[in-house]
């Protein structure tokens, strides 16, 4: 399963495939942008893992707050917020600082929840996506004003339709 990762102003794709379980361990093959590592965790408690990458061992401490987490490593703290990523296929920035919110798979749409002219949030509902029987919200990407909206209830959408753009 892939993730996107963002700290501050910085994402990363991060792939986390799960080689080896063991009783009190489990092994990663896990890629961060282009490099790969072999990761060992181990979970201490609910919130304290025992990581080791690299033969260099960390000690974590894992909070989960609001829409992200907060990790502890070697008496810093780490703020971060991880996200499906699925939900970020759909949305592709481009050089003017809008982003395009584009259909992450074949479907209909089911609603339009945005009109041309709309101030949205990041992370706000855009519209539902029906697919294989099941509804899909797709949300913004970032905060910004609605550009154009490409689609209107019933329209059917193939994997890659511009959907909506926002500034």
């Amino acid at each position: 399963m892939a993730y996107i990762v963002s700290a501050g102003e910085r994402s990363f794709r991060v792939n986390a495939e799960r080689i080896e379980a063991k009783p009190f361990e489990e092994i990663y093959d896990v890629s961060l942008d282009e490099s790969r590592r072999r990761v060992s965790i181990a979970r201490i408690s609910p919130s304290h893992l025992s990581i080791l990458v690299d033969n260099i061992s960390y000690n974590v401490e894992v909070s989960r707050y609001a829409d992200g987490y907060q990790v502890s490593v070697r008496d810093e703290l780490f703020s971060f917020r991880v996200a499906d990523e699925r939900e970020y296929v759909s949305a592709g920035l481009h050089e003017k600082g809008e982003a395009v919110v584009a259909a992450p798979m074949p479907g209909l749409v089911v609603d339009v929840l945005v009109k041309q002219g709309d101030e949205i949030e990041a992370r706000q509902k855009l519209l539902i996506l029906e697919a294989m029987k099941m509804q899909n919200e797709l949300v913004s990407p970032k905060s910004g004003t609605i550009a154009d909206v490409h689609v209107k209830p019933g329209d059917s959408v193939n994997t890659g339709d511009r959907l909506v753009v926002i500034e």
